[in-house]
């Protein structure tokens, strides 16, 4: 999956899987030599956030537009000038991961004037599995209400059907069947399909453009992932970690 335009602003509802996607394609773009950013407007959730990597990110030439480290749980007003900046400088490729569902694309609304006139994606990802988009009416329901936040229009939607670890070839397929049924109804196309790397061979042809995840955030409860498809073997091992932390 690759984008023409310099800012690509990624929104879903929790759970979407939003933010891996967007930390893919930032990474994408700096492995082609592009000067990339990614700002974190996720000022909903305390997980799964961009930030959560910055040194990561920053070790790939990446810059993280986030609150600094003492003002992690700050509001988003310590960062606008920053990412009003990035967004007007035509050498940067801006990579935007917007908080959950429509109170966290809320913050993203107050640059909406700026962004209506810069070349920008404004991508939905849609997870079949959650049940804010499960079929097409919430689908529609989740865009609208989105659009409404932004006060700018969806351009595309990334389908990112998932059960985590769980996740089947027959769970993307069916995932995509349902979100392709939305498009014929609201008109916007499918510019991709996030895919778990160690799937993307047994999913094969899915008639949209395959964007292989890496999974790079962990669940804050233990420290590496656990492949299982069992989720008693899962409760055990964060059984296990809590008391090994407890005893330390």
């Amino acid at each position: 999956m690759y984008l023409e335009k310099r800012i690509t602003i990624f929104v879903g509802a929790f759970g979407s899987g939003k933010t891996e996607i967007a930390l893919n394609y930032v990474q994408t773009l700096a492995t082609q030599h592009k000067k990339v950013t990614i700002a974190d407007l996720d000022i909903v959730s305390p997980y799964f956030r961009s930030r959560d990597v910055t040194e990561k990110l920053m070790a790939q030439g990446i810059e993280v537009v986030a609150p600094p480290r003492e003002l992690v749980q700050a509001d988003l007003p310590v960062i606008v000038p920053r990412i009003q900046g990035a967004f007007d400088d035509p050498e940067l490729n801006v990579v935007v991961d917007v908080g959950g569902d429509d109170i966290g694309a809320t913050a993203l609304g107050r640059f909406s004037d700026q962004l209506k006139l810069l070349p920008h994606e404004l991508l939905l990802v849609v997870n079949t599995c959650r049940p804010f988009t499960r079929d097409v009416p919430s689908i529609e329901k989740m865009l609208t209400t989105i659009e409404k936040a932004t006060h700018l229009k969806v351009t595309g939607l990334v389908a990112n059907a998932n059960l985590g670890s769980e996740t089947t070839p027959e769970i993307v397929q069916s995932g995509l069947n349902i979100i392709m049924t939305a498009v014929e109804k609201i008109g916007i196309p499918v510019v991709g399909a996030g895919v778990r790397e160690d799937l993307v061979e047994a999913v094969g042809d899915l008639g949209v453009p395959i964007f292989p995840i890496t999974i790079t955030l962990l669940p804050p409860w233990y420290k590496a992932p656990v492949a299982t498809r069992d989720r008693r073997r899962v409760m055990a091992a964060q059984a296990a970690l809590t008391d090994q932390l407890q005893k330390q």
